[in-house]
């Protein structure tokens, strides 16, 4: 029978050791000896020992060999794990309580540090990464103005033109900053708005080590008209065809050329491309256009240029440079107030929250924040695993106190006993890791990342793994066996009691893991609290039920007039407007030159059509907003905002209607309207002052205006968005629909801080199972060692109620000096982290006060149902038990 033969591995542990000719015996001898442990004890039995038969059987050729050095050592440690085997099982509940509290807590921290690792990989795969950098301008003036993760066109190759010996290789990536680019099969009659198209330099591949599938990474991008497509996108778009050498359509007007296939982009990249068109085409697009201007201009910032420096080259003295290439490059009036920084490029996914970044970043202290929820779950279990291992020492008093008188050293017996902690870690693990297989794909759903099952077989996590593995078993059971080795043998053989050995260093540890709960609860409150004040505290604007609908490079120029009167024709459409960016997520940055102010400077500007105010009913505090009734309010007029105006030093809003500004072009118009303050970028960013831009011209739809904006009737969504999908495929039917809704795509901005709410729930939960287990357990011991106290005081008279209380104050007391510990512990670390933010909540008492109550009734409920348990127990049978 199958069930009776041993392990494979087991068998081939004989393969390894021993002689050809000794093998069959042994396997033949180590069969008979599984066979016999199965039929007598089961398949547990037989499966746990089965090793430690076959290396009795290979005794002899580990001696030979001097992997052993005395002929005792595989009948001590044979020994060993009966022994762990019998104890095991004597106690089951506790055993499993101390197996499944550790599990949890292991589970946890390798589930987090998985996420932890992924987080500190990004882009670390780029065989250059360690000298890739980003180059970033900062465009500010008295602290106006932006810091933008992206250049002009010109500064990647003036770079490289000038630091020849400092800089190896440059390459620019550029997407319009159209949220949405068309791209179709016109032979398949596919047709799609993808987010993802990037153009790029033809040295791209000698920065980025992204894997090309088919075609030559060197010469693929080098022509005009080329183009990369991931092999998901051709799936998408050629099915089984073999897409090289086929065309894409660009917008509508331009085909490209399939030159190769890329392996899709790993997930731990900072930005994730599914097209890649070579920068040689975009010359040709802007020079059919007689825009060759734009590819030259040193003002407009559109491209993210990253560098690989040379591998002699030190940063900072290419930084030192920069101040000369901006003084050389940049035109006068705006050079004195820009500043070039070199980024690396393994610091962006977590460092970096600048303006106009490709895709949103992490939080470099929310991976503090997880590893701390990480090590204190943890640590909770090693506690749980310490408390009932030292107040199980009495139950074995007896065995120590026997082993002594026997001639057993007090280091063979802390061997042995850390050797049953290792053994229960290693336990602990296998079905922390079992556990991790099977809930992976939630934890990756919750986190949003693509973490597989084959990380845990790279050197790194199985570094970890063996390390946490002797770590925790080394640490749980150190104290535990210096505890029972200690026990005094004639004490213990005289029967002497040692019921409070250990009770004040288990008091301790109860103490700080009910702490470390407090802590987490206080702290998943407050970032659920402060993402909700980030998602849903007033912005200045109403972003409900407004559709945006992205309108960059389509044809829409013609037709925006008609469109929306078309639309607004329907009841259930409240407003119609565009503007250039997604409100309360993005805006631009122009100079302008205010009455009062001696020379230009860059301000936060959002250019947009008329109803902007009407559409997100944004208050006006003086003036009036633009009108067509006034036909020079796109070119002679502006709107500001309240925090422009104390700026500018104008006093009040009604005292700042008038006043001259210099507008773009040389315009020379007037302040016309102040609006109320409002968010118009997310609340990682102070208020700041802006111009609201009309910009009417029909041209601007090619890149000035990037979205419709529409208001909608709330409680007639699904009409509302059929009424507008009708009106593009009558207008615009020769592009698809995409529309996504405002407040949805604000709350994305707050990713990190969901993401850190969602985990922190979901581990403090965990951590306080395991706190409540461990209680639970050293509940039940405790009542255990009290029964006959219990016993002669109810025979004595007492109540039941006195008995619960009796039993019950011990632990109330130590969740009291826990809240003590806890509060102002929690307090700094919070307090520390809200600081980051620029718009946070103020911290409150009752977050702390819920945490105390809600670990004193868990604490009250797991202790009080066993005391009251034990106290309803008959006392003749509790004085028989004894």
């Amino acid at each position: 029978m199958d069930e009776l033969v041993p392990p494979k591995w087991v068998v081939r542990l004989l393969d390894f050791f021993c002689r050809e000719e000794h093998v069959e015996m042994l396997k033949g001898d180590l069969y008979e000896l599984y066979a016999d442990r199965y039929n007598k004890k089961g398949k547990l039995h037989a499966k746990l020992f089965v090793w430690f038969d076959a290396m009795d059987l290979l005794r002899p050729f580990l001696l030979k060999r001097n992997l052993i050095t005395h002929n005792n050592t595989i009948a001590m440690f044979k020994n060993f794990l009966k022994i762990a085997y019998r104890n095991f099982m004597r106690q089951r509940v506790y055993s499993l309580i101390n197996t499944a509290g550790l599990a949890i807590g292991v589970a946890c921290f390798l589930l987090i540090f998985l996420y932890i690792h992924d987080e500190l990989g990004y882009d670390r795969f780029h065989s250059k990464a360690d000298r890739t950098y980003r180059i970033l301008e900062h465009f500010e003036s008295d602290g106006v103005g932006e810091h933008s993760a992206s250049q002009p066109f010109p500064v990647g190759p003036a770079l490289i033109n000038d630091y020849p010996g400092q800089i190896d290789h440059m390459t620019r990536l550029f997407d319009f900053q159209s949220p949405f680019l068309a791209l179709a099969n016109r032979k398949l009659d596919r047709n799609f708005n993808e987010p993802n198209v990037f153009f790029v330099d033809s040295t791209f591949f000698d920065v980025f080590d992204f894997e090309m599938m088919v075609g030559d990474k060197n010469t693929a991008l080098d022509e005009p008209n080329a183009i990369l497509i991931t092999a998901s996108m051709a799936k998408k778009y050629f099915s089984d065809e073999n897409p090289l050498g086929q065309n894409i359509e660009f917008q509508g007007e331009r085909n490209l050329v399939v030159k190769g296939i890329l392996a899709d982009a790993p997930h731990n990249a900072h930005f994730q491309f599914d097209f890649l068109v070579s920068f040689s085409t975009l010359r040709a697009y802007y020079q059919e256009r007689n825009q060759n201007f734009t590819l030259n201009g040193w003002y407009w910032n559109p491209c993210w240029t990253y560098l690989v420096l040379n591998e002699n080259t030190d940063p900072m003295t290419l930084t030192d440079m920069l101040p000369d290439f901006v003084q050389k490059y940049f035109q006068e009036g705006i050079r004195d107030d820009i500043t070039m920084e070199l980024q690396p490029l393994t610091d962006i996914h977590l460092k970096s929250k600048l303006d106009y970044e490709i895709q949103a970043n992490s939080n470099e202290s929310n991976i503090y924040v997880f590893s701390a929820v990480a090590v204190f779950v943890l640590l909770i279990a090693v506690i749980n695993f310490i408390n009932l291992s030292t107040a199980r020492a009495t139950k074995r008093a007896k065995e120590v106190g026997i082993r002594k008188a026997l001639g057993s050293l007090k280091k063979q017996l802390i061997y042995q006993f850390i050797f049953e902690s290792i053994l229960q870690t290693i336990l602990a693990l296998i079905i922390a890791v079992m556990g991790i297989v099977f809930i992976l794909s939630s934890f990756n759903t919750l986190t949003e990342k693509s973490i597989t099952l084959m990380t845990f077989w790279s050197p790194v996590y199985l570094s970890a793994v063996a390390g946490l593995t002797l770590f925790v078993g080394l640490v749980a059971g150190f104290y535990p066996a210096f505890v029972l080795s200690s026990f005094k043998t004639t004490e213990v053989i005289k029967g002497g009691k040692l019921n409070n050995h250990g009770m004040n260093f288990r008091k301790v540890l109860v103490i700080l893991q009910f702490s470390i709960s407090m802590i987490l609860i206080v702290g998943t409150i407050i970032a659920i609290k402060q993402l909700q004040f980030l998602q849903d505290d007033d912005l200045g604007f109403n972003k409900q039920a407004v559709i945006m609908v992205p309108v960059i490079g389509t044809p829409i120029a013609s037709h925006y007039e008609s469109m929306k009167s078309e639309m607004l024709s329907n009841a259930s459409i409240k407003s119609v407007t565009a503007l250039e960016e997604v409100l309360g997520a993005k805006h631009q940055v122009m100079n302008y030159t205010f009455e009062g102010v001696e020379k230009s400077k860059p301000y936060p500007r959002l250019f947009m059509r008329h109803d902007f105010l009407k559409t997100f009913d944004i208050p006006l505090l003086a003036g009036r907003t633009y009108d067509q009734s006034h036909v020079t309010d796109d070119s002679l007029a502006l709107v500001v905002n309240h925090t422009m105006i104390k700026q500018l030093g104008y006093g009040t809003p009604e005292s700042a209607i008038g006043k001259g500004v210099e507008l773009m072009g040389g315009r020379k118009g007037k302040i016309i309207g102040v609006v109320n303050d409002f968010n118009f970028t997310s609340k990682h960013h102070p208020m700041s002052p802006i111009a609201l831009d009309l910009w009417a011209q029909p041209f601007t739809f090619n890149l000035f205006m990037k979205y419709m904006a529409i208001k909608v009737d709330a409680d007639n969504l699904q009409e509302s968005i059929a009424i507008v999908a009708s009106n593009w495929q009558k207008f615009i039917p020769s592009r698809p629909f995409e529309y996504f809704f405002l407040e949805d795509r604000l709350n994305e901005s707050y990713k990190a801080e969901t993401k850190l709410s969602m985990i922190t729930t979901v581990f403090s939960g965990l951590a306080i199972l395991v706190a409540c287990l461990g209680l639970f357990g050293l509940a039940t011991f405790t009542m255990e060692q009290r029964t006959k106290e219990i016993g002669i005081r109810k025979v004595l008279g007492i109540q039941t109620k006195e008995i619960v209380l009796l039993l019950s104050k011990d632990f109330m007391l130590l969740v009291g000096l826990s809240f003590v510990i806890a509060t102002p512990m929690a307090y700094l670390m919070i307090d520390w982290w809200l600081a980051s933010f620029a718009y946070r909540i103020d911290l409150m008492l009752w977050p702390f006060a819920v945490a105390g109550l809600a670990t004193f009734l868990v604490a009250m409920i797991t202790v009080g149902a066993h005391s009251l348990k034990a106290a309803t127990i008959n006392p003749v049978k509790t004085l028989k038990y004894e």
